[in-house]
């Protein structure tokens, strides 16, 4: 993480409240991360600014926003893998990825192994 970014997270003071909020848009993105996310979107919805957001986040989860949002896609995805059947593309529309070549992308980078391969392994 660049330096002057982590300088930002460290001198943004956050609330009780602010942390409250912070937990509102984890809360937001959990029910809500099969659609588009932005900062802007998730300040407004809890009424937090993207400052304070994304370093709640940081503190939170210890993960930017778009970083975190990707994580609770892939654990969608990591579930359905397991539990189901479904075509890997039908998987990448259903954890919120916009098309399965970005899904498996960002699944392999994670895992080091494709999704398919992660669905044998898991059987």
């Amino acid at each position: 993480m660049h330096s002057l970014y982590r300088t930002e997270i460290r001198s943004t003071r956050l609330s009780s409240a602010d942390l409250r909020l912070i937990d509102q848009a984890l809360d937001y993105i959990n029910k809500h991360y099969t659609e588009k996310i932005s900062a802007d979107q998730l300040s407004i919805e809890v009424g937090l600014s993207k400052e304070k957001l994304q370093a709640g986040l940081q503190i939170r989860k210890g993960f930017t926003l778009a970083k975190y949002i990707q994580q609770v896609r892939l654990e969608k995805a990591r579930e359905l893998l397991i539990n189901t059947n479904d075509p890997v593309k039908a998987i990448a529309d259903a954890s919120g990825f916009t098309n399965e070549s970005h899904f498996c992308k960002v699944f392999k980078k994670n895992h080091f192994i494709s999704p398919i391969q992660y669905r044998m392994h898991q059987a």
